[in-house]
């Protein structure tokens, strides 16, 4: 193997371990004020699909959320909607995301909407964002709803696609603190 193979392969897999190591090893805290007004805002939208951007700043290992605002460029809706226009969604959200983190000053901006099935899983549209976007996060919060016994619930989903075949989806598992 020459030695340029041998350095593209070896940059490429330790690229691949660094990023599947990052994720396993943060951990993503949200404070049970910001919890509470996240889950009752989104009990509040049900049965619609609302759609939030979640703020947070990174500290070594993990992320704690901030502040949520409800994104008012996606509109309420029944069902999870297809983007109109793949580019612009990008484009828009590339736009927001460095917007916010100049604005706010904040490390690490995330797109958030509820399931109000209750399903923690990806949606398939959900999926085709990520797949076009190849890389990114995307945080579904789940509504309080007794009736249907469904309890409060953040969970993400991180999405890589770009240095492998299959993508790597992992689990972000939320944990509450206090403040």
């Amino acid at each position: 193997m020459s030695r340029t193979k041998f350095f593209v392969k070896y940059k490429f897999c330790s690229t691949l371990e660094y990023y599947m190591s990052a994720a396993k090893d943060f951990r993503y805290l949200i404070p049970q004020k910001i919890f509470d007004e996240i889950t009752k805002k989104a009990t509040d939208a049900y049965p619609n699909v609302e759609h939030y951007w979640i703020f947070a700043d990174r500290k070594e290992n993990f992320g704690i959320v901030t502040k949520f605002i409800p994104n008012p460029d996606l509109k309420k809706s029944r069902t999870h909607m297809k983007p109109r226009s793949w580019m612009r969604y990008k484009k828009s959200k590339i736009y927001n995301m460095r917007k916010f983190k100049q604005e706010l000053g904040v490390d690490i901006v995330w797109q958030a909407h509820t399931h109000p099935s209750g399903n923690e899983k990806l949606h398939q549209i959900d999926k085709r964002i990520l797949k076009y976007l190849s890389n990114g996060v995307m945080i579904v919060v789940i509504p309080e709803i007794p009736d249907q016994n469904l309890k409060g619930n953040l969970i993400g989903w991180y999405y890589d696609k770009r240095y492998t075949k299959k993508p790597i989806i992992e689990r972000m598992t939320f944990e509450i603190i206090s403040e």
